[in-house]
């Protein structure tokens, strides 16, 4: 082990050999980072289809198809690069970009549509046994959507899709690993600092990692944002859904903030947003729900 540490740490003194690695692992990240949406039909279907009792997949009800087609014409979509399936989840979850040959796996949740199965056995432990709770029952309730609210939440999904949103990451981390490396060579070259270039990629590895971190939630928010102000464009139907979704979102947060105890205190705030993730909680999952809520709100009063 102490070896093959010694043989990387000789071979990453050469400047030229600083850029040979550079270009290594941004291949690399870019192959890992792309693969789940190039390759989206070998595993993601597999993984996350919802099936019925006798093992066969569940088929999407006529509701859900309507809906999916008239929020792609509403958004001038072509529905032709879209496999729209059934998954467990109760969010949509989506892999790839209509451009790649793969095009895009779109699972809609069972529970999108009207009267749904929310029984216990949709639920896993602690929560199947708190469901006849107050907080239980609200929950339940908070998983229920008007045809408004379900197209709203179609159309903010496949509005982040038309924004090719995967691409942000898929960019953006070879870039910051590029980056590091060639600082690196500079700080070499120029003889600024004295100490080995691996000891110099680590140290320079977790700030660039923070600052990666930090400008990937300031894109995740910024997009999340610009979807929404498209969506307002869409009129009065959407703006209505729009509200009712958010609303439902913070008060399933704040059931499962009570719910899951410690767990559920880590993950949403006190008012039902989501809490940061990543190293240092630098991550967001997009801007703030209270803060969409309240957009949403505005627009639906000043319309």
């Amino acid at each position: 082990m102490q070896r093959a540490i010694g043989r990387v740490a000789l071979f990453l003194q050469r400047p030229s050999n600083l850029f040979i690695s550079a270009g290594i692992l941004s291949g690399g990240i870019i192959c890992i980072k792309s693969a789940p949406h190039i390759f989206s039909g070998l595993l993601f279907t597999q993984l996350y289809q919802s099936h019925n009792r006798q093992g066969a997949p569940c088929q999407l009800v006529s509701s859900q198809k309507r809906e999916f087609r008239d929020v792609c014409q509403d958004l001038c979509i072509k529905p032709k690069g879209y496999d729209v399936f059934v998954i467990s989840q109760f969010g949509i979850m989506w892999r790839g970009l209509p451009w790649f040959s793969s095009g895009v796996k779109f699972g809609i949740p069972e529970i999108l549509q009207d009267n749904p199965d929310v029984s216990t056995e949709r639920f896993p432990e602690p929560i199947k046994s708190k469901l006849n709770s107050e907080e239980g029952q609200k929950l339940k309730k908070a998983l229920s959507f008007s045809q408004n609210a379900r197209k709203f939440a179609l159309a903010k999904e496949l509005s982040l899709i038309q924004k090719n949103f995967p691409m942000y990451s898929i960019v953006l981390a070879p870039c910051f690993i590029t980056a590091n490396f060639c600082l690196v060579a500079l700080l070499q070259i120029t003889n600024l600092v004295a100490l080995p270039n691996y000891i110099l990629l680590i140290l320079l590895t977790i700030p660039l990692y923070c600052v990666y971190q930090f400008a990937m939630s300031i894109i995740t928010e910024k997009t999340d944002l610009k979807c929404d102000e498209k969506l307002i464009e869409l009129g009065a139907a959407y703006r209505q859904g729009g509200v009712e979704y958010y609303e439902k979102r913070l008060e399933k947060n704040i059931a499962l903030r009570k719910l899951l105890g410690k767990k559920g205190e880590k993950l949403f705030t006190y008012y039902g947003n989501e809490k940061p993730a990543g190293f240092f909680g630098l991550r967001s999952f997009g801007a703030p729900i209270t803060q969409k809520l309240n957009r949403m709100q505005k627009s639906l009063n000043d319309q």
